[in-house]
């Protein structure tokens, strides 16, 4: 780290323990007596910092196309029959940005699992219009590893409940349908809505 970045984040990091109160003798008695633990705190702020910046994207939703027209744009080698107009209307949605991020698991969990620490850090449940928008504006980010939008749930007409998938299989770009209630891979990632 440059030393005038290190200034920069020295500034701002006291200008706002300033605003929370915290005066000059409080930050020295932290430096004399906490410094391991305060270096220890930033940087696994900083680490979650680092992972929720490079796991965002935007996307741009609104508009009056229809999910085939947004599908189509998507320009899928293959996509479930299933995901289209009817089964997945285009409903209306504010015009302009909306930030997905991904939650990482190191282990398989369950959608109630990631559903619960999505709720825990403050995270919106997708849309299915969101999995519709994100594939077409960002194409490749699924060759990369699956990505499931765990949306309100789409129940098959044979009783199963199921949320869109972006995955490929080989080089193949695909638009999935799969199963809610299943344990998920670990290499899965899975999309909210920063608020």
């Amino acid at each position: 780290m440059t030393d005038e970045l290190g200034k920069f984040i020295n500034r701002r990091v006291v200008s706002e323990l300033e605003k929370k109160g915290v005066t000059e003798a409080d930050i020295s008695l932290v430096a004399e007596k906490g410094e391991v633990l305060v270096v220890d705190i930033f940087v696994d702020a900083f680490l979650k910092c680092l992972r929720q910046v490079k796991n965002a994207f935007r996307i741009m939703t609104g508009g009056t196309r229809t999910t085939n027209e947004v599908v189509a744009a998507g320009n899928y080698d293959w996509k479930d029959d299933m995901v289209n107009g009817e089964n997945f209307p285009m409903r209306s949605m504010p015009e302009g940005p909306r930030e997905i991020v991904f939650l990482e698991f190191d282990h398989d969990p369950s959608s109630e699992e990631v559903l619960a620490e999505a709720e825990r850090q403050g995270l919106e449940r997708p849309r299915y219009e969101d999995a519709l928008f994100f594939g077409e504006q960002h194409p490749e980010e699924q060759r990369k590893g699956p990505i499931v939008f765990l949306h309100e749930s789409w129940q098959f007409p044979h009783g199963n409940l199921l949320v869109l998938v972006l995955v490929c299989v080989g080089r193949r770009r695909n638009l999935f349908l799969d199963s809610f209630g299943d344990r998920w891979a670990r290499r899965c990632r899975f999309a909210f809505v920063r608020k």
